[in-house]
């Protein structure tokens, strides 16, 4: 073997563990662009809970009554919202990784698949400041998609809107 092909059997070597250790370190395109999707979803959230923050009235039996609002990226299909109680509601989402988008966003950490993330109004200050954490982000909450049942992310009501 000559020292000309051991330099380019090098060359390329190096590049491609180069090429490796950054898929590695910041993962790949599809995965780099399924995390964007999930902060996609976390901001379209972040942006419903904002709209009912600036509501005057009660909070609405759904969101039909609130157009327009975001909708789920890959999908176009709307969150779930659940109005709990006349102070209470949980809205949710089906992600597609297990982690917050980035540190920011830790308190929005969520499953894979379906989550939901119970809302107060009471969670707002007075003079509109940023709201509290969501509460942790319900795991296993089965088929969110079907308009029939949030059970399982111990909605006390499930409507989809």
């Amino acid at each position: 073997m000559n020292v000309q092909r051991a330099i380019t059997i090098a060359t390329v070597a190096v590049v491609a563990g180069g090429v490796a250790a950054g898929f590695a370190a910041i993962g790949s395109p599809a995965r780099t662009r399924t995390v964007a999707l999930d902060r996609h979803r976390v901001d379209d959230l972040a942006a419903i809970v904002t709209r009912l923050r600036e509501r005057d009235a009660s909070l609405p039996a759904s969101l039909s009554d609130n157009p327009p609002l975001p909708r789920d990226p890959v999908t176009n299909k709307s969150y779930v919202y659940v109005k709990e109680s006349a102070t209470t509601y949980r809205l949710c989402a089906t992600f597609a990784t297990a982690e917050a988008p980035d540190a920011s966003l830790a308190s929005w950490h969520h499953p894979a698949g379906p989550a939901c993330f119970r809302f107060s109004q009471h969670d707002f200050a007075p003079d509109g400041a940023a709201f509290r954490p969501p509460a942790a982000a319900s795991s296993k909450c089965s088929s969110i998609a079907s308009a029939s049942s949030i059970a399982h992310c111990s909605c006390a009501a499930s409507k989809r809107t």
